[in-house]
């Protein structure tokens, strides 16, 4: 009976560790840089159709929001919003890059912005992680 006991808590100890992979959220906060020698306000801000975010270091992804979907091309303001990743990674870094592009197709040579930030993976459910998007070309859009 003993033995029977002590298998029993190992199989419950064993399966509350297989348990143990949960997601993790990372709510990616979007503004864009509207300081002076950046985005023009509005104006600038409103030719951006697509916005793609990648993923690297400890996890890796890559998404695409845009065009005409979304909130894009934004109307006012300058804060985009937020873009949610979910992973099973717990420690390491992640790195998070946001391109910003004035056309419809992701053309490189229509990138108008970029922002990176890198976090270090939790185990906390949610984080949230504040990211600015700084004007480092001029785009296709004069």
């Amino acid at each position: 009976m003993r033995r029977l006991l002590l298998a029993l808590i190992l199989a419950s100890a064993s399966l509350g560790a297989a348990g143990c992979n949960e997601y993790h959220y990372y709510d990616i906060d979007v503004t864009f840089n509207t300081s002076a020698g950046q985005f023009a306000g509005i104006n600038e801000v409103s030719t951006i159709q697509v916005m793609r975010m990648l993923v690297s270091g400890a996890d890796d992804g890559d998404f695409q929001i845009g065009p005409n979907a979304n909130g894009l091309p934004l109307v006012t303001g300058g804060h985009l919003g937020v873009f949610e990743y979910s992973t099973f990674a717990d420690s390491g870094q992640l790195t998070f890059t946001a391109m910003a592009f004035d056309d419809a197709t992701s053309n490189p040579s229509c990138k108008t912005g970029q922002g990176m930030k890198s976090v270090e993976a939790t185990s906390m459910i949610t984080n949230t992680v504040m990211l600015t998007v700084d004007k480092v070309d001029p785009g296709c859009v004069p």
